[in-house]
This record gives structure tokens, C-alpha cells and sequence, in this order.
């Protein structure tokens, strides 16, 4: 049976999610609201693999937190807790039960298989993940969270770097950001660069 401190805990991400992110909004524009101090760009398939849930635990050590909520929000029609599509990590939840979660009854309803977008955020809020599985880019902000070890261990599962990194040439093995239009190029660098945890 769920706590009610857990119902809190995943009442309180949820809102956190949909107030970290302008739902207009996707790339190369900003796609965050309020106020944040860095941004970290990645592959989306991180979110989709195994070790996703290794990075949110990690995360939310960091930060305090307990629950993280993780939203599609291309198949939530209202954003309302028991309307929109949602799963949830906390520090019992398993790689096992994570896939599983994403596979759903499979390609027909699976997250695993959308081209879809996503957002991941805590019941604390001071990071969020965004991710365009259709554009194979995600990015996570930060804002107001303990720098140190443990959360460069946490950033360094998924791979986050600067977007002035990532666009170098022969930067990033995992996905060519260098090879990004033009467009996309200036930006990205306009609305995620010039600033860092």
C-alpha cells in the first residue's frame, strides 16, 4: 500500500514537472521555465536504458529528494495526475521493473517504441530532464543542487556535457551533435549555452 507521504512525493513531482517546462515549446528553442543555472545535453536513448533509473536514484541523493516522475507528455491530454501518462522512480524501483514499465504490452503502447516527448523531474525540482525521442536529444537542468562528486558520477551515466562541448568536432563518440543543421546548431548554443552548473 502507497504512503501517503509517497502520494505527496509523487503529487509534488508531477507538479514539479509541469511547472519546469513550456509544453509549446521543443527544440532548438528553450523549452524550460523559470529560472536555471546550467543545462547538460545527452542522447535520448539514455532515457530508455536500464541505467536511467541508476542516474535518477543517484540524482536524487543529491538533492534529497524521494520520487521522480517521469511524464510522456505527447500521449497526456490533460495535465492532471490521474490523466496523464506517468511512471515513477524511487530508490526501490529496479532496472527490471523500469523496462518493463517502458516496454508496456508492447509496440501498440510501449514508451519504449513512441517517438514521443519526455519529461523527467523530482518531488524537490532542482533538476529536470527533457528529451525528444524523435530528435534522439535530450537535455537535463540544473538549478540550485549540490555540485561535487556524486553528481558528476550521477551526470557521467548519460553522458552530459555543455552544449559548446558536444558541438565540437569528434566531441561526442556516443551522438554527432557536431553534425546538427545549422539551425539547430545556433540554437541550441542560444537558448542552453553560455551557462554551467
Amino acid at each position: 500500500m502507497i504512503s501517503n507521504d509517497e502520494d505527496l512525493s509523487r503529487l509534488q513531482a508531477f507538479k514539479n514537472a509541469a511547472a519546469s517546462i513550456d509544453f509549446d515549446q521543443v527544440f532548438p528553442d528553450q523549452v524550460f521555465c523559470g529560472e536555471w543555472q546550467g543545462f547538460l545535453f545527452f542522447q535520448s536513448d539514455y532515457v530508455f536504458a536500464p541505467e536511467f533509473v541508476d542516474f535518477v536514484k543517484e540524482i536524487l541523493e543529491v538533492e534529497l529528494g524521494s520520487m521522480a516522475c517521469i511524464v510522456n507528455l505527447d500521449k497526456t491530454e490533460a495535465y492532471e495526475i490521474h490523466q496523464a501518462a506517468l511512471l515513477f522512480i524511487n530508490e526501490e524501483t529496479d532496472q527490471r521493473q523500469y523496462m518493463e514499465a517502458l516496454r508496456g504490452d508492447g509496440p501498440a503502447d510501449g514508451w519504449l517504441y513512441a517517438m514521443d516527448r519526455f519529461i523527467c523531474t523530482s518531488d524537490v525540482g532542482r533538476w529536470c530532464v527533457y528529451c525528444e525521442k524523435s530528435n534522439d536529444v535530450a537535455v537535463v537542468g540544473l538549478r540550485d543542487i549540490p555540485s561535487g562528486n556524486a553528481l558528476d558520477v550521477a551526470l557521467g551515466r548519460v553522458h552530459a556535457k555543455p552544449i559548446e562541448v558536444l558541438l565540437k568536432d569528434g566531441a561526442s563518440p556516443q551522438f554527432p551533435f557536431d553534425r546538427l543543421i545549422p539551425a539547430w546548431r545556433q540554437g541550441l548554443v542560444e537558448n542552453y549555452g553560455r551557462c554551467e552548473p
